[in-house]
């Protein structure tokens, strides 16, 4: 196997390094910005391509690691070229692998891979990549071939259905760039209180981090703690007298309501009939 990625941004530099440092074969980077693509290169140890129909050529299978709004387009572009029996692979969350429109006619097979995954850093987020898991969905052929790759290099590979993509990519959009939104609305909160950003990190952080490992191994009714875990109405109102901003009260009234359903299961027989009434009517 031979890859060739196209798109010389985080996500394909990172694939590059890591699977490069991993003895599987890259033929190097295919970018619109030819500096992106040469700087993608000398990082990896590969070779930058200025045509795309070159790296085509070399490659018998292709990552596209480009923006969404871009594939398609990548897509169209590389259908004038030869690609029977090659492997397309793009890297969109929320795109399946239906946007390589009439690819049976090309002879190739495509699937969809998603990495859950933060890619951060364009030249350090490779370092930990070994932890992430895949998800995968397109031809049975491609997919079977990919998750023989990255399986063989440990990765734990899943299977999603095209027609759930959307609703697949949102999940991991809310546990992961809605969580930043949410921590925000704690430091800001400490800020009230007239601690610096610093310590607002130091004391959420460890908070975080240890609710976020029991919640992972014991699942969310086990983490579960505060006053709405238990049931503690008088505290709640506090609270929401004290949350000033309009959006922090209604984050704090909107997510109470999810957990009230988590407490619900932890403790059938509590009845949060009045708290859900208190966060419904201040929402």
């Amino acid at each position: 196997m031979v890859i060739g990625i196209i798109g010389a941004g985080k996500v394909g530099t990172t694939l590059g390094k890591y699977l490069m440092k991993r003895d599987v074969a890259i033929s190097g980077f295919y970018s619109r910005n030819e500096k992106s693509a040469i700087e993608s290169a000398d990082f990896t140890k590969t070779r930058a391509y200025n045509n795309v129909a070159d790296i085509i050529k070399v490659s018998d299978t292709l990552f596209i690691t480009t923006p969404d709004g871009e594939i398609a387009n990548i897509w169209d572009c590389i259908t004038a070229y030869q690609l029977t029996d090659k492997t397309i692979c793009h890297f969109s969350g929320s795109l399946s692998s239906a946007v390589f429109e009439g690819i049976d006619k090309t002879g190739a097979r495509g699937c969809s891979i998603h990495p859950m995954y933060a890619f951060s850093d364009k030249f350090t987020s490779y370092r930990q990549f070994s932890k992430a898991i895949l998800t995968m969905e397109g031809d049975l052929q491609a997919v079977h071939i990919m998750k023989d790759l990255f399986e063989a290099l440990g990765h734990k590979v899943m299977t999603v259905q095209a027609e759930d993509k959307m609703k697949y990519h949102a999940a991991a959009a809310l546990a992961s760039n809605y969580m930043l939104g949410l921590f925000q609305m704690s430091v800001d909160l400490l800020k009230e209180c007239g601690f610096e950003q610093e310590d607002c990190y130091t004391l959420l952080g460890s908070l975080v981090r240890e609710n976020v490992a029991t919640m992972v191994e014991h699942g969310t009714e086990f983490a579960l703690t505060g006053p709405i875990e238990r049931n503690d109405i008088e505290t709640v109102k506090k609270h929401l007298t004290v949350c000033s901003d309009s959006r922090i009260k209604n984050t704090y009234c909107n997510i109470g309501q999810e957990l009230i359903d988590i407490a619900q299961k932890k403790y059938p027989n509590r009845d949060y009939t009045a708290l859900r009434k208190i966060l419904s009517e201040s929402d």
